[in-house]
């Protein structure tokens, strides 16, 4: 028995395994204690498989979690109040940030209005910084040593301030961290454990070993500052399941692409993992099941991510993501991700006209047809309106629609303001919507250097189904899948997840060098990296009860031509650089990648090549959950359909259209759109010209006659 859980902006899904069967729920997210949308999720469960909750979770060997928690101490500024200590002269980097950071994590529409762009509210005020004397230069020498007492000094000026944890990031301590080490050892001997006053102390060494003092400072903050806030909120989730019986471990869902203990998973290691889990599910189905490349679209209440699998391998990072609204140092899986959920809301855009999102409704209140007290238009009441959704059916019948307060809701917030009518303002957000997807879509794959001919599109999370004829059409694709439990498909790709932990360092190193016509012969160097890193790996999961013979290990380098600043990541085809040989193969396998993604004409061999970063990835294998095929059914499609109802279509206006039991669906059932296919917790829109098939592993592919 085991249970995954996803905490999105508006639903919390769940997908447990017992024995090969596997049930599926979905609970509202709470957004002010999201552990009770995790336990109505896990009692959802129970109640599927004729059980009560204690005995599940008795019965359960694993819980992989994955949470916005960290995400929402941003938002709300709920974290501590923080004191930052750095080397003399550079007590302004992270005020004064990189040159647009003022841009970072705005939307596209904010970024081009200059003269109403704000920066984000600091998390460490300037009154809460303050510097010591101390240097060591970039190869990691000391050039100025540091003064124990007036690290004392600058320590007691903070707390007199009213700080109460420090964040500790000196210049160049990812070549050397002595200094940091000391500054750390101060505070201890002034404050230690066994005082009630201890105050936490973060290294900016220990959470990026790269360069780059404004953003390696910035993930050490925020580290800081979500570290009590989500620490407590997980440890009493911990403490409530054991006194519901649950006997396992609590591991988190990492956005590196892995999972890990509760004590060895850092704050920012949560933002964003669920969406990523669902990329990973997606990989290991195209692995399986013979999809070479695939685009993958989760569309769900407040969010429609987008993430790249090549040749069953996701092999795109964002090495500097933005986390609200700073740029931080951390290696996590590189989605995109626009404000275009079920529950994204509609307004009127002098300029664009109709408009949609990033705002959402989320939860709470939630769109108008809910009925929780929300007033503004959403996407899910356009299809609502539309006819697309059934106001008794929804979210299997747990909650009706209002269809009333929808369509006041449009047409008071967006018909009327430009002489629409309900149905017509329905139209046009869907319309915007559709192709804001198929614009992240393109945008993406071009962006990455392929041909978005060439992929195949996954279409999953509780909206995506619905609006996967829309946003394929828009993006001229005529293929689309749905795969098997696709409502909560993040949540199943969680089931797939290894234990892993990532290590990764700053390292220059020059492979070939197209003035002197050198290749690189100091092996020893690389080495001893690589082998630091993998006795560290070792130490982790020994300490969390696994022997070395079960570590796996990827070496990862981060490559790009001279005079180039774009990297490109390869998986290493050596460990360790032993000869030429193995530097020839580590050239060639960065030409290969390059010439994948921008073409043979585009690459350049005799401009030479060097190494960024070395990153080792090690993990611990497991037995992954694997699709069964569907039984066989010996009654026609026709068999699976419910009835119909009026749904809108373009040029055709209200029609009578088929709707169709998803769960009735067998193997090579096939249904010709226009179609309304449902399930307890989607809804599967089949546009006129486009033809649904179910195959024997439950994938309904959507493809558009030519």
């Amino acid at each position: 028995m085991e249970i995954n859980v996803d905490i999105g902006g508006t639903f919390t899904d769940c997908f447990a395994t017992v024995d090969g069967t596997v049930a599926t729920a979905k609970a509202l997210t709470t957004h002010h204690d999201l552990s009770l949308g995790f336990m109505r999720a896990v009692e959802d469960i129970a109640a599927t498989l004729e059980t009560d909750t204690d005995s599940l979770l008795a019965d359960t060997q694993a819980i992989r979690y994955a949470t916005t928690l960290g995400t929402n101490a941003l938002i709300e500024r709920t974290g501590p109040r923080l004191g930052l200590i750095t080397t003399l002269g550079h007590e302004d980097t992270v005020t004064i940030g990189r040159c647009r950071q003022w841009g970072d994590g705005l939307p596209a529409t904010m970024t081009r209005d200059l003269a109403r762009a704000e920066r984000p509210l600091a998390l460490i005020p300037p009154e809460h910084i303050t510097a010591i004397r101390e240097r060591i230069d970039w190869a990691g020498t000391p050039l100025i040593p540091i003064d124990r007492d007036e690290v004392r000094e600058r320590v007691y000026d903070l707390v007199d301030a009213g700080v109460r944890g420090f964040i500790v990031g000196l210049l160049h301590a990812h070549t050397n961290p002595a200094h940091e080490i000391a500054v750390r050892e101060v505070i201890e001997e002034e404050f230690p454990s066994a005082y009630l006053g201890r105050f936490p102390t973060i290294l900016s060494h220990e959470v990026s070993r790269r360069s780059g003092e404004y953003v390696r400072t910035m993930t050490a903050i925020i580290e800081g500052y979500l570290h009590r806030f989500t620490s407590d909120r997980l440890s009493g989730l911990r403490d409530e399941l054991r006194s519901r019986g649950y006997r396992g471990q609590l591991l988190m869902v990492h956005n590196t692409g892995g999972m890990g203990s509760l004590a060895r998973t850092t704050p920012i290691k949560t933002v964003h993992a669920g969406p990523v889990s669902g990329l990973f599910g997606a990989r290991d189905l195209a692995q399986h099941h013979g999809y070479e490349k695939v685009v993958t679209t989760d569309m769900g209440g407040t969010s429609f991510d987008v993430g790249i699998v090549v040749q069953g391998s996701v092999r795109f990072y964002e090495f500097n993501p933005v986390i609200d609204r700073w740029r931080v140092q951390a290696p996590m899986m590189d989605l995109k991700a626009i404000g275009a959920g079920g529950g994204s809301i509609a307004r009127v855009d002098p300029v664009a006209g109709v408009a949609v999102g990033p705002r959402s409704a989320g939860s709470t209140p939630g769109p108008a047809c809910f009925g929780q007290g929300g007033t503004e238009p959403t996407v899910t009441d356009a299809n609502l309106v539309l006819g697309y959704l059934d106001p008794d059916t929804y979210h299997g019948g747990g909650f009706s629609l209002d269809k009333r307060r929808a369509e006041r809701a449009i047409e008071r917030k967006v018909g009327k303001p430009l002489g629409l009518d309900a149905v017509e303002a329905a139209r046009a957000i869907r319309r915007v919507v559709d192709r804001q997807m198929g614009d992240e879509i393109f945008k993406e794959i071009t962006l990455k250097g392929y041909d978005p001919a060439d992929f195949t599109i996954f279409s999953y999370g509780g909206g995506g189904p619905l609006h996967a004829c829309g946003y394929a059409s828009a993006l001229n694709a005529t293929r689309v899948v749905v795969p098997p439990h696709s409502s909560v498909f993040s949540a199943s790709g969680a089931a797939g997840l290894e234990l892993l932990h990532v290590y990764e360092k700053s390292a220059w190193f020059v492979l070939f060098n197209p003035l002197t016509k050198q290749a690189f012969e100091n092996f020893d160097a690389f080495n001893v990296i690589v082998d630091e890193f993998k006795e560290k790996a070792y130490t982790d999961f020994g300490d969390e009860g696994y022997e070395r013979d079960r570590v796996r290990f990827t070496v990862e380098l981060d490559i790009r031509s001279t005079g180039q600043i774009y990297v490109i990541t390869i998986a290493s085809p050596v460990h360790r650089l032993e000869s030429r040989d193995d530097l020839a193969a580590v050239i060639q396998a960065y030409f290969d990648e390059y010439a994948d993604r921008f073409g043979d004409l585009a690459l350049t061999r005799e401009i030479g090549v060097s190494i960024d970063a070395v990153r080792v990835r090690a993990w611990v294998p497991r037995e992954r959950w694997s699709l069964s095929p569907l039984a066989n059914v010996d009654r026609g499609v026709d068999a699976a359909r419910t009835g119909e109802r009026e749904c809108w279509w373009e040029g055709q206006g209200f029609t009578p259209t088929p709707v169709f039991d998803y769960a009735a669906i067998g193997p090579g059932h096939q249904i010709d759109g226009p179609a309304v296919v449902e399930a307890s917790d989607t809804t599967v829109l089949i546009e006129p010209g486009w033809t649904g098939r179910m195959d024997e592993y439950g994938f309904f592919t959507l493809t558009q006659e030519a």
